[in-house]
Order: C-alpha cells, then sequence, then structure tokens
C-alpha cells in the first residue's frame, strides 16, 4: 500500500500549523516518516505507545527496547533516541549565558535539563570559576531508579582537572520526594570538608525531582567556614519539610510497603 499521500499532508500540515493540534501518536507517526519510507507509521506510532505507555515512554526508551518492537529497525531507533538529548542540549545552551550561582533560578533550572528524559539517579559535579561562572558540568556516577553513590575523589578529581575553585553538586530522584537523609547531609558535609582542604569551596548541593528541587544551601544543611558563600536566594522550608529530614528519609523512591506504613506522613505536594 502506497502511504505517500498521508505522508506528505501530515508534513504539510507541520509546515503550515507546527504541531499545534497534532495527537501524541500523529508527532509519533510524523518523525518516523522520515526513517521508515514505504511503511505505514500510523499503525506503528500507535503500538509503541501502548507498549512503552506514552509518547514520552517512547521518546525515553532505549534503542535496544525499541528495536524490540516490530517494524522498528536500528535506524528508527537511533532516530527516536535522539530527540531527547537533543531538546537538553538546547535548552542547555538556552540557559548557558546566564548561568553564574548568583542566579539560583536558571542553575536550577538548568540542573534540570540534565535529567530531561533520565528515569535512573545520576550524579553531577557543577565546576565554577573564580567569577563563580559555571565551567563545567560532568556525570560522575549513574545508579538505579532508586539510589547513585559516588566517591568523594571522584568529585576531587574532576574539579581538579577543570581547574574549579567552586563546586556545586546535584542528583536527581525520579519518582519521589526530593528530601534529602541524614546520610546524604553526611556524605555531603564531607566531600565539603576535603575540598575546602584544597581550596575549593562547595556551594550547595540540589537535588532535583520532577518540577522540585531542594537546596542544602537554602536549608542551612552545609557547614560554615571558607569564606562568605555568595547570596543566594534563602527559600523558607514547606510544612514537613525539616521533619522529613530528621526522620532520615532516604532520597530514593519508596516502596509499595513503605508508603503504606507512613499513611499518615505524606510531604508531597
Amino acid at each position: 500500500m502506497d502511504h505517500t499521500g498521508h505522508r506528505e499532508r501530515l508534513r504539510r500540515r507541520f509546515e503550515q500549523e507546527g504541531l499545534n493540534g497534532f495527537a501524541p501518536h500523529e508527532a509519533l507517526e510524523l518523525l518516523l516518516t522520515y526513517a521508515l519510507p514505504r511503511v505505514d507509521t500510523n499503525g506503528l506510532a500507535h503500538t509503541l505507545i501502548k507498549r512503552f505507555g506514552s509518547f514520552g515512554g517512547v521518546l525515553e526508551a532505549s534503542a535496544a527496547d525499541l528495536t524490540q518492537v516490530e517494524g522498528i529497525g536500528p535506524r528508527a531507533a537511533a532516530l527516536i533516541t535522539l530527540m531527547v538529548p537533543l531538546l537538553r542540549m538546547y535548552q542547555q545552551e538556552k540557559l548557558k549565558p546566564r548561568l553564574s550561582l548568583g542566579n539560583y533560578g536558571d542553575l536550577t533550572a538548568y540542573c534540570r535539563t540534565l535529567f530531561l528524559g533520565v528515569n535512573v539517579e545520576h550524579f553531577y559535579v557543577l565546576c565554577l570559576d573564580a567569577k563563580l561562572n559555571l565551567t563545567s558540568a560532568a556525570c560522575l556516577s549513574q545508579g538505579t531508579p532508586s539510589e547513585v553513590s559516588v566517591q568523594p575523589r571522584q568529585v576531587v578529581q574532576e574539579l581538579i582537572r577543570r581547574n574549579a575553585v567552586g563546586a556545586v553538586l546535584c542528583h536527581n530522584h525520579p519518582s519521589g520526594s526530593p528530601f534529602p537523609s541524614q546520610e546524604d547531609v553526611r556524605i555531603t558535609r564531607e566531600i565539603q570538608h576535603i575540598l575546602e582542604s584544597m581550596g575549593i569551596r562547595l556551594y550547595d548541593h540540589i537535588v532535583i525531582s520532577g518540577s522540585r528541587d531542594y537546596s542544602f544551601h537554602a536549608h542551612h544543611l552545609l557547614d560554615g567556614g571558607g569564606g562568605a558563600a555568595p547570596a543566594l536566594p534563602l527559600r523558607e522550608s514547606a510544612p514537613g519539610e525539616m521533619d522529613a529530614l530528621a526522620a532520615d528519609r532516604p532520597l530514593r523512591m519508596l516502596t509499595g510497603q513503605e508508603k503504606h506504613s507512613e499513611s499518615g506522613e505524606n510531604h508531597d505536594e
């Protein structure tokens, strides 16, 4: 069956209107037309969304998982998996000219781009120059959906390699509360003390969980010393935030049993 006419109508519609009015399966169908000539991409788009649960789930799927779907080969899988990294790069490039430690909103927005489309925990160190501008961001560790580990020496090595004079730590929690545990605080302070002994100041540790973020600096969880910190905006704790910390709530996704046992404590929005 010749699908040329349908493809051309989709493309003309996009050229004239953008993606306004496109259903998720239509947007995916249009994308697939650029990788799969002479194939019914409409049916394939529906199959992909059903398999991965949503349009976003398709874009976040791995190439290995995508090629398990009949009709998706390496070329189509490569095109699909390219979409989220391209969007991540676009957002980072838009923010980068304004990135400095004094602009907490943009810095947090940048941290959020690092985890766009990511469904496991990652740990980053952001390197700052003498003017407290961001010079680079390095992923030091990847974990599971519920945890990630990092060694202080990894942080030190990256900062020395980049000739950084300041640092911000950043990691994500793919699904759940961004509140840190006592162990998170202990490890962060350990890294802070090691860096300060080398003349490198740790200014913050930012935790990203979806649209929410948690700043160690804003909640006064970093030890003093090492010179005055820049005037970052300090926000009041939301109700229950410090209780969550005191209860040693781990920075990970709670299991069904854990959620049931804490049914009387809901700190999420």
